[in-house]
C-alpha cells in the first residue's frame, strides 16, 4: 500500500495517441505545418511532465531515506515490529515513477521523430529527400563492404580446410578433422561481427526506404 495517494503524472496520454493517429493521415504540406505546430507543443508538455516525474521521484527518494533513518534509530525490538513496509512503499513508488518516465520519454521521442521526418514545405521535402538518398548510398556501400569481407573470410576458410591435415606429402585424417573443426570455429567467430553489421545495415536501409516513400508523398 502506498503511503500517499499516487498520480503518476498530469500528462494525458490521449493527446499523444490522437496526434499519432492524425499523423498517419497527413497528405499535404499545409496539413503537416498545422500538425507540426501542435505536435511540437505536445512534446514540450511531455518534457514538462518528465520534469514533474523527476521531482516526484526525488521527493519519494528523500522520504525513503527518512523512513530508513527513522527505523534505524529505533531499538532492536522496535525495529523488528516496525518492519520495512514504509521503505518498501517508497521504493516501489520510485520504481513506478521511473517506469512511467521511460514510457513518456519514448512517446516524446516518437513524436519528435515524426516531426523531424515529415516535410511541411516543398523546400523541406527536397532537402530531406536529398539527405535520405545520400544516407541510402552510404548504407549500400557499408553493406557491400560487409559482404566482401564475409566472402573473403569464407574463401580463406575453404582454402585452409582443403589443406587441413596435410604436412608435405603426408595426410593425417584425424588431424584433418581437428583442424577443419577449428577452422570452422574461427570462420564463424570472424563472420559474426560482419553478419551483425550487415543485418543492422539492411534494417537501416529498409527504414530509409520507408522514410523516402513517406517524404515523397506530400504535395
Amino acid at each position: 500500500m502506498s503511503p500517499e495517494p499516487v498520480v503518476m503524472s498530469s500528462y494525458n496520454a490521449k493527446n499523444f495517441q490522437a496526434l499519432m493517429a492524425e499523423y498517419k493521415g497527413l497528405r499535404t504540406f499545409a496539413d503537416v505545418a498545422a500538425w507540426d505546430q501542435r505536435a511540437s507543443a505536445e512534446v514540450e508538455v511531455m518534457v514538462s511532465a518528465i520534469r514533474e516525474l523527476d521531482g516526484k521521484s526525488a521527493a519519494a527518494s528523500r522520504k525513503f531515506e527518512q523512513a530508513k533513518k527513522e527505523r534505524a534509530q529505533k531499538d532492536f525490538i522496535s525495529r523488528l515490529f516496525a518492519g520495512k513496509a514504509l521503505e518498501q512503499s517508497y521504493a516501489q513508488l520510485m520504481q513506478n515513477y521511473g517506469a512511467y518516465k521511460i514510457g513518456l520519454e519514448g512517446w516524446a521521442s516518437q513524436l519528435q521523430e515524426a516531426i523531424d521526418f515529415t516535410p511541411n514545405s516543398l523546400e523541406e521535402q527536397k532537402s530531406l529527400l536529398k539527405e535520405l538518398k545520400a544516407r541510402k548510398k552510404e548504407l549500400q556501400v557499408e553493406k557491400r563492404e560487409a559482404t566482401a569481407a564475409m566472402k573473403a573470410i569464407r574463401t580463406d576458410a575453404r582454402k585452409q580446410s582443403a589443406n587441413a591435415g596435410t604436412t608435405g606429402i603426408f595426410y593425417n585424417p584425424k588431424s584433418a578433422s581437428y583442424e577443419r573443426r577449428h577452422i570452422r570455429y574461427q570462420k564463424e567467430a570472424a563472420l559474426h561481427p560482419h553478419e551483425d553489421t550487415k543485418a543492422a545495415v539492411e534494417r537501416q536501409l529498409i527504414q530509409v526506404d520507408r522514410d523516402i516513400l513517406w517524404a515523397e508523398k506530400f504535395t
